[in-house]
C-alpha cells in the first residue's frame, strides 16, 4: 500500500491535516522478524530463584503453569488474590517503584534477556463485567483467564520473533484475537470492541482527541475485517501460529480492506 493510499483511507476515517502525520506513524507496521533469537524450549535457570521470590512476597502460594505457548514454554503465575497480584507487580516487576494504573492492570508479561514469565489476575478481563458480556460471573471469570493467557502469550510471541510488543491497536488486535478465539472458539468483533474501548486511553496515549476518534473507527473496521476473515476457508486451514503471522504481516489498513 502506498503512502497516498494510507492517507486517503485515514482521511476517509476522519483524519485531518493536523493529525495525519501522527496517525501515519501510529499505524506503521513495526514488526520485523528477529532471526537471531532462537525458540526458547527450556525454562531459564534463573526461574527457580524468581519463583521463590514470588512465593515469598505473596500471602499464599500462587498457582503455576508451564504453558506451551506459540513461542515456547513460559511460566504463568496465578496469584491467589488481587492483593498478591498487585504485590508481585509492585515488589518484583516494578521493583518497588510506583506502578502506573495498578488497579486497572489484570496481567503482566515480564520480558528480560534471560527470564520471561506471565502473571495473571482473576479480575474481569479489561474491566468488562459479566453482565456486559451476557454471561454469569463464574463463566466470565474462566473465560477472562483464558483470554488473558492467550493475549499475553501473543505479546510474548511478537516480542520474541518480531521484536515488538506495544500499546498499539495493531498489537491489541493480534493479542485479543488470540484470547477471544481461545476462550470462545470463535472471534466476535463486538467482544474486541468492548475490551478495546475500555483501554482506549492506554492505547492512544499521546494522540489528540481527534486522532483518537480515528483510531476508534479503525478499530471497529479492523475488528469486523478480522471476524469476516475467520469465516473463510483459508482461515480454517491455518494453524494458530499461521493465523498470528498473517495478522502480523498485514498493516492495520489492510486488515480493514
Amino acid at each position: 500500500m502506498t503512502e497516498e493510499n494510507r492517507k486517503q483511507l485515514l482521511f476517509e476515517a476522519g483524519a485531518s491535516d493536523e493529525n495525519i502525520d501522527a496517525l501515519l506513524e501510529y499505524i506503521k507496521n513495526v514488526f520485523q522478524p528477529v532471526t537471531e533469537m532462537p525458540l526458547i524450549e527450556d525454562i531459564s535457570p534463573g526461574w527457580q530463584a524468581m519463583w521463590e521470590r514470588i512465593c515469598d512476597i505473596c500471602s499464599k502460594t500462587p498457582g503455576l503453569e508451564m504453558f506451551e505457548s506459540a513461542a515456547g514454554v513460559i511460566p504463568i503465575v496465578y496469584p491467589c488474590s488481587t492483593d498478591d497480584f498487585e504485590a508481585i507487580l509492585s515488589g518484583i516487576v516494578y521493583k518497588g517503584t510506583d506502578v502506573p494504573n495498578l488497579k486497572n492492570m489484570g496481567a503482566s508479561f515480564v520480558s528480560g534477556k534471560t527470564l520471561r514469565f506471565i502473571i495473571l489476575s482473576d479480575k474481569p478481563y479489561s474491566g468488562v463485567t459479566a453482565e456486559e458480556m451476557g454471561l454469569d460471573d463464574a463463566n466470565w471469570a474462566k473465560k477472562s483467564m483464558v483470554i488473558r493467557k492467550y493475549h499475553e502469550c501473543a505479546h510474548y510471541y511478537t516480542k520474541q520473533f518480531f521484536g515488538s510488543s506495544r500499546n498499539n491497536l495493531h498489537d491489541e488486535l493480534i493479542a485479543d484475537f488470540c484470547g477471544i478465539y481461545a476462550a470462545f472458539g470463535e472471534y466476535k468483533a463486538a467482544y474486541f470492541l468492548k475490551f478495546f474501548q475500555k483501554r482506549l486511553d492506554l492505547y492512544t496515549k499521546g494522540l489528540s482527541p481527534s486522532a483518537t476518534n480515528v483510531v476508534s473507527k479503525l478499530a471497529k473496521s479492523a475488528a469486523k475485517g478480522i471476524e469476516k476473515w475467520t469465516k473463510t476457508p483459508e482461515f480454517a486451514l491455518m494453524s494458530h501460529i499461521e493465523r498470528i503471522d498473517c495478522l502480523i504481516e498485514k498493516e492495520i489498513l489492510s486488515i480493514i480492506m
